[in-house]
């Protein structure tokens, strides 16, 4: 995999961040181009853009924050940093803060324990290039700002909405294949022809309970503990004790990025083509598929991304359920009435 897709003077570009902003731009291109068709302002949808953009984000990053299991992290790094286990830091022994800083293990010093955590960080939630963002959040986000925006320009709702229903897959499905190549929202183990393989090791632990420099120290299911390092899916596999000392690399695995990717630019390419003859129903017609084939998704996938109803349902799915419905109930609506298109 590459998780970092380059660097510019030394400064690290991941690939997931890259590709999710390249692929915005390239469906503001496409919206900014359509609008006139629509009879739409293109200088009103690019300032809609952009507020789109910054309201998605926010509302990616707090989905994640709230429902995928890390809330209290996010808490405690800014009010107690010691009460914050990062694998690769527990393990380094340490006697001042200083030691911690020499094994790039973090910034602090636990004098109880002796073992490093990481600084305090007040604004770690914010911090969305970093990864963690839940589509469902910015889609919702963006959505209640953009709607509002629309209304104070006087913008033709059902038609912006139409854009969306290409633009909106087009940076969804690019934005995925960056995702698959940090690794991340990777799926279950599987012995079918699509399996892909994402790399990393697992080794015993060494002298005091330690792991080389980088390496994570994991728990695993069966009470023990072992070093491993590399994507999430080798983490997650050690951790489940599915992958033991001596692997390279994880079991073969779904690669549900990629699912969602080809998912999401199909429904690009069938809306895209249609329309025309999708007037006022463009957005609710990806917002359906979408929902229903991110669902499916779900129940392939093995990272940790929140669950809820006792683990019956991951947060995607929880929000996917009603995004379908009311979805639905839009198509079956009469389409709304709105101005003429322009062009053929």
């Amino acid at each position: 995999m590459r998780p970092i897709l380059f660097e510019v003077f030394g400064v690290a570009i991941p690939s997931y961040f890259t590709l999710l902003t390249g692929g915005f731009l390239l469906c503001l291109l496409l919206a900014y181009r359509d609008a006139p068709r629509l009879g739409l302002d293109p200088e009103d949808v690019l300032d809609l853009g952009l507020w789109v953009l910054l309201a998605g984000l926010f509302g990616a990053r707090l989905l994640h924050v709230v429902a995928d299991g890390f809330f209290m992290d996010y808490v405690h790094l800014c009010t107690d940093p010691l009460q914050v286990d990062v694998p690769s830091f527990i393990h380094v022994p340490c006697a001042v803060d200083g030691d911690c800083v020499a094994a790039q293990a973090g910034a602090l010093c636990d004098p109880a324990a002796g073992r490093c955590h990481p600084a305090r960080d007040c604004f770690a939630w914010l911090k969305f290039w970093q990864g963690g963002l839940a589509f469902f959040g910015g889609l919702l986000a963006a959505l209640a700002v953009g709607l509002r925006f629309m209304a104070r320009r006087g913008m033709a709702r059902a038609r912006v909405l139409d854009l969306g229903g290409f633009a909106v897959p087009l940076a969804l499905g690019v934005g995925r294949v960056g995702c698959f190549l940090a690794g991340c929202c990777f799926g279950q183990p599987t012995a079918g022809p699509f399996g892909v393989v994402f790399d990393g090791a697992v080794r015993a632990l060494g002298p005091n309970a330690t792991c080389p420099p980088g390496w994570d120290r994991v728990a695993t299911v069966a009470g023990d503990a072992i070093c491993a390092v590399g994507r999430p899916a080798v983490l997650e596999q050690a951790e489940q004790g599915l992958l033991h000392a001596g692997a390279h690399g994880s079991l073969p695995v779904h690669p549900t990025q990629l699912y969602e990717a080809a998912l999401a630019l199909a429904l690009f390419v069938g809306v895209y083509a249609l329309r025309r003859r999708l007037v006022g129903r463009a957005f609710w017609v990806f917002a359906a598929g979408y929902g229903a084939g991110r669902f499916a998704i779900e129940l392939l996938r093995a990272d940790d991304r929140g669950l809820w109803l006792g683990g019956a349902l991951s947060t995607s799915q929880l929000i996917a359920v009603p995004v379908v419905a009311y979805a639905l109930y839009r198509l079956a609506r009469p389409a709304a009435d709105v101005p003429p298109v322009k062009g053929p």
